[in-house]
C-alpha cells in the first residue's frame, strides 16, 4: 500500500505558517488532509482551519512536538494508520518554537513508522519583516531555516524591496540548497513544488549539480561541501557516520549528498536529520560520468577539518 505523504510545516512566531496552511490545504482540494496543529498553550482550533478539505484538525496544546510531545505523536500516528483509508496527506504545524528536525526524526528514524508516512519535505514560513532579528536573537529561527527543504519568504510586501537582496542572503548563507520562494498573505506557488521530494533519493540527486565545494558561514550556522575523487568502501561507513552524528548530535542539523562506493554500479544517497542516517540507492552511474561524491554538512559551530578526516577514513586505496 501505498504510504501517506507528511508535509512539515514550521516558522518562527508570527511568520504565518497558519495562514499558509489555510492556503496550502485549499490548493490540495479534494484530498482529504488530517493536519495536527502543535501549539503550546492554545485552547482552541483555529477557526480559520475548519473548512472543506480539512478531514480532521488535532490540536496538541500540552508541549512542543520537538521535545514533550513526541510520545503523543507515535499515539497520533498510530490513529492516522489505524485509519489511513480515511485520508490522503498528513499535514504537521509546528509551534514557533520547534526544533523540526526532532519531528522529522520520528518519520526518518522509526522504522514502523517509515513504513506507513512518507516524509516529502520541510517547509519553513520566514517573516521577510522579522527574520533578520530573529536570526541575531534565537538559535531555533537559525534551525528551523537550516533544517528547511524549501523556504518560504512571507509577507514581503511589508518591506522595503531595497531589503530584499539582504533577507535572501542571510536565508541562503545559512542554507544554501533550500529552495527560497517569495509570497504575501501566506501565498507561494504551491504547484511548482508540493510533488518535488527533496527527501527522496530522486530529489537527492536533482541537487547534484548543485554540490560544487564551497561553504558558506552565517553567524554561528556552517555549510560546507565535502568532494571525494576516490570512491567510499561501505563496510563500516554507516557505523562511522552514526558515530559522527551522536558525536555532534547538538551541533549537526543535515547531512546530504550523493556518494560513489567501491565495486557498485549505482548512486548512495546519503542524508541525515539530527542523528537519524538513512543509506539508500540512487540511479545507476553512466559511463561518461565522473564519480564525485558530494557531501552538505549544515549545522551550528562546526569544523570542517575533523569531519573531513572521518570521510577520508573510509575511502578506496588508489588504485
Amino acid at each position: 500500500m501505498e504510504r501517506i505523504p507528511v508535509y512539515l510545516i514550521s516558522g518562527f512566531l508570527g511568520a504565518g505558517k497558519t495562514t499558509y496552511l489555510n492556503h496550502f490545504i485549499r490548493s490540495r482540494a479534494p484530498k482529504r488532509i488530517f493536519v495536527i496543529e502543535n501549539e503550546v498553550g492554545k485552547v482552541n482550533v483555529d477557526s480559520s482551519l475548519v473548512f472543506s478539505g480539512v478531514e480532521e484538525v488535532l490540536e496538541l496544546t500540552a508541549g512542543c512536538l520537538c521535545c514533550s510531545l513526541n510520545d503523543e505523536l507515535l499515539d497520533v500516528l498510530e490513529e492516522v494508520s489505524a485509519r489511513r483509508s480515511e485520508f490522503d496527506e498528513l499535514v504537521i504545524e509546528t509551534t514557533g518554537i520547534a526544533d523540526p528536525g526532532s519531528i522529522a526524526k520520528v518519520f526518518l528514524g522509526i522504522p514502523g513508522v517509515e513504513r506507513i508516512f512518507e516524509l516529502r519535505h520541510i517547509v519553513a514560513v520566514v517573516d521577510a519583516g522579522q527574520v533578520l532579528h530573529w536570526l541575531e536573537e534565537t538559535d531555533e529561527a537559525r534551525r528551523q531555516i537550516a533544517i528547511a527543504d524549501f523556504l518560504l519568504l512571507n509577507k514581503t510586501d511589508l518591506v522595503d524591496e531595497t531589503e530584499l537582496p539582504t533577507i535572501r542572503k542571510a536565508l541562503k548563507g545559512i542554507n544554501p540548497y533550500a529552495e527560497l520562494y517569495e509570497g504575501t498573505q501566506g501565498q507561494f506557488p504551491i504547484g511548482e513544488y508540493i510533488d518535488k521530494r527533496p527527501l527522496a533519493a530522486s530529489g537527492m540527486e536533482r541537487l547534484q549539480e548543485e554540490l560544487e565545494g564551497h561553504s558558506h558561514h552565517h553567524h554561528d550556522i556552517s555549510t560546507f561541501t565535502l568532494e571525494f575523487e576516490r570512491p567510499f568502501v561501505l563496510e563500516g561507513l554507516g557505523y562511522e557516520l552514526v558515530r559522527l552524528l551522536q558525536l555532534y548530535s547538538h551541533q549537526v542539523y543535515r547531512v546530504k549528498g550523493i556518494i560513489a562506493v567501491q565495486n557498485l554500479a549505482t548512486k548512495v544517497i546519503l542524508q541525515s536529520v539530527r542523528d537519524n542516517l538513512i543509506l539508500t540507492d540512487g540511479s545507476a552511474w553512466e559511463l561518461d560520468d565522473h564519480r564525485i561524491s558530494r557531501v552538505v554538512v549544515i549545522g551550528k559551530d562546526l569544523q570542517q577539518a575533523p569531519i573531513e578526516k572521518l570521510f577520508k577514513r573510509h575511502l578506496a586505496a588508489n588504485s
